[in-house]
């Protein structure tokens, strides 16, 4: 009987433990983060936020990683103007798009992205809001964001 009575607490003891050791604490609510952001040229100038308007490009550098038990899923640039008479739907937008099938990005903990985004000819000088969104599996997100400048070109041709 006393040995009964033992398997017994054995058994509730490692039922006890077993059921501890479930994953209730499991992060999936930290948002991903954002690092070494910047916008302009590469590698970064004093003031890289000018850029020329005919034929240039835009560099959008930037690494983010996972703070919570997920993976990266995707990421979101939109390079947009902010119009005079302050209208969204007058925005010109040189880029604005979700990539969410990388796989140098999706499925990491860890990444870093480089893209050269081609500036159209026809986009209007001025100030520019450059954003990036990152995305986990879990659908938490961080936006980091910075302006540039399109102005004139002023090369002699």
């Amino acid at each position: 009987m006393k040995k009964n009575v033992g398997l017994i607490a054995i058994l509730l003891l490692v039922s006890f433990v077993i059921s501890s050791c479930d994953k209730d604490d499991t992060d999936n609510t930290t948002p991903p983060e954002i690092y070494d952001f910047f916008a302009g040229t590469h590698p970064p100038e004093v003031n890289d936020t000018i850029v020329k308007k005919p034929g240039a490009e835009i560099i959008v550098d930037f690494s983010a990683r996972s703070l919570n038990d997920g993976r990266l899923e995707a990421y979101h640039i939109e390079i947009h103007d902010h119009p005079e008479i302050g209208n969204p739907a007058d925005e010109y937008k040189i880029i604005d798009d979700l990539f969410d099938n990388e796989p140098a990005f999706r499925g990491l903990r860890n990444a870093s992205v480089h893209k050269h985004i081609a500036i159209p000819e026809e986009a209007p000088l001025g100030e520019y809001h450059v954003e990036v969104i990152v995305i986990d599996e879990f659908g938490n997100s961080t936006m980091a964001d910075t302006l540039l400048h399109l102005v004139e070109d002023t090369e002699e041709k």
